[in-house]
């Protein structure tokens, strides 16, 4: 690591603390339930929770490291964010405004952990099966006696600066997603408050079951398509390929819904949806937190072979998270 500056910015928010402030409650406190230890919340501020050092640096061409650049970066999307909730609470009309929304959404899928450890998991899986082809064809020297299976046994690193790389694509691809959904403010008037998560922008195909659909799987650009993003505890953009041509004709939809049944089907995705922890803004949801503690979004690889060869097929899937070799 590259010698740091007296002005380095070290907590990298991968969850924006211009975001986690609108879900604290009166002591400006969010409860953080960690998907491996939810029987514990602990109450956090926005400024010590949703963050890794360091996690955005970048190597620069002189061997040092470049720690400000990303973070400096967002903050220019992060800073209109307030405004931007302001006025969707105020239900004001924000067609000719959309433009920090759906950068925000889109920073917030592109840049959260569960999207990085995706592409880095991809990459890891790609010269792991490098490897084992390798050794089959016998360039590779012998293994030691006991070691005959290394290249299968062998754990992958990859350099975190190359998930860096791939946001951009994840970010800019969010564009097709956004070409077949109509988008809708909802406003939420039960009792029972949206939950959110360190991976908050979530979609999946909702003409399947619940126990069916996989994260972000999805046959675009047919669709169908449904998206959830929680704003606050009373507040959620929701879309939906259902809502493309009201959203067409009429721009960003509101609703207001009092049906807490619908609210509580809603938080039930978000949990699932969480990679790390899930956050609230008051107790009394452990129910469904509980209930999909043991799942996040991850890989799920799979070899098909065939008579010339083989296919790598790389989907999400529900699953155990798994901690990721240290680069």
């Amino acid at each position: 690591m590259g010698k740091k500056q007296q002005n380095d910015k070290k907590r990298h928010h991968f969850v924006p603390k211009a975001y986690l402030k609108a879900f604290c409650n009166e002591s400006g406190r969010v409860w953080v339930y960690r998907k491996d230890n939810p029987q514990q919340p602990r109450p956090e501020s926005p400024d010590s929770t949703q963050f890794r050092n360091y996690y955005y640096s970048q190597p620069k061409p002189d061997g040092g490291q470049d720690n400000n650049a990303l973070e400096d970066f967002f903050s220019t999307i992060e800073s209109g964010w307030p405004k931007t909730v302001a006025k969707l609470r105020a239900n004001r009309d924000m067609n000719d405004q959309l433009s920090n929304l759906f950068e925000f959404m889109s920073l917030q899928r592109a840049r959260v952990p569960a999207a990085r450890d995706l592409t880095e998991g991809i990459d890891a899986h790609f010269v792991k099966s490098q490897l084992t082809s390798m050794h089959a064809r016998g360039e590779l020297p012998t293994p030691p006696l006991g070691f005959e299976d290394l290249p299968n046994m062998a754990e992958v690193a990859i350099d975190p600066h190359r998930s860096i790389h791939a946001m951009v694509d994840m970010f800019q691809g969010m564009g097709a997603l956004y070409d077949v959904i109509g988008l809708s403010v909802v406003h939420n008037k039960t009792s029972r408050p949206f939950l959110t998560s360190d991976n908050p922008v979530i979609w999946f195909d909702p003409s399947i079951t619940f126990e069916q659909q996989l994260p972000y799987t999805v046959n675009l650009p047919q669709g169908p398509v449904a998206l959830i993003f929680p704003i606050s505890p009373h507040l959620a953009i929701v879309g939906d390929t259902a809502l493309a041509q009201s959203y067409a004709k009429q721009g960003l939809l509101q609703a207001e819904i009092d049906d807490e049944e619908l609210i509580k089907a809603i938080n039930e995705q978000i949990c699932r949806f969480a990679y790390e922890s899930i956050l609230a803004s008051a107790l009394g949801q452990e129910d469904l937190i509980l209930k999909h503690a043991e799942c996040s979004p991850v890989l799920e690889t799979k070899e098909i072979r065939g008579w010339n060869g083989s296919i790598t097929v790389h989907q999400q899937v529900f699953g155990k998270r798994h901690t990721k070799p240290k680069w």
